[in-house]
């Protein structure tokens, strides 16, 4: 027979109130300091137009030249014979899907022509070509 008498113990409770505070607090600090503009990886002088700029919401392929002749689709350098493939990947092969060439304004005619050539033969007739508006950087 047992006769000390046990004590009870109370339940032990954790608040967890602070803990989430600090959380949300962190949170929002997150959210306020980080940048959500769009940047593009690629320094290229795009020329002057006094065209309105197209919808960007729109799912497209966008293809670069740099002053260098150096080609890029989706900011990923690629070479010549990668294009085509490149192009169709990004594309799943929607003919209808809109193409952005962005090109420097020293890229030489050639590579531009070669683009272009090579988005008509894949069937794409959306081209786009990007420009800055004029007296803007």
């Amino acid at each position: 027979m047992n006769l000390r008498q046990q004590k009870k113990r109370g339940d032990l409770l954790v608040d967890l109130t602070p803990m989430i505070d600090v959380v949300f607090l962190m949170l929002i600090f997150f959210m306020v300091s980080t940048s959500f503009t769009a940047t593009n990886s690629i320094k290229l002088e795009l020329p002057q137009s006094k065209a309105e700029p197209a919808n960007k919401e729109v799912e497209q392929v966008t293809i670069s030249i740099d002053a260098n002749g150096q080609l890029f689709v989706q900011d990923e350098m690629v070479k010549d014979g990668d294009l085509r493939r490149r192009i169709l990947n990004i594309s799943k092969g929607d003919p209808n899907m809109r193409v952005i060439l962005r090109a420097d304004a020293e890229a030489r005619h050639k590579r531009i022509v070669y683009v272009l050539d090579t988005v008509r033969e894949l069937g794409m007739g959306k081209i786009g070509i990007a420009t800055m508006p004029r007296g803007g950087k």
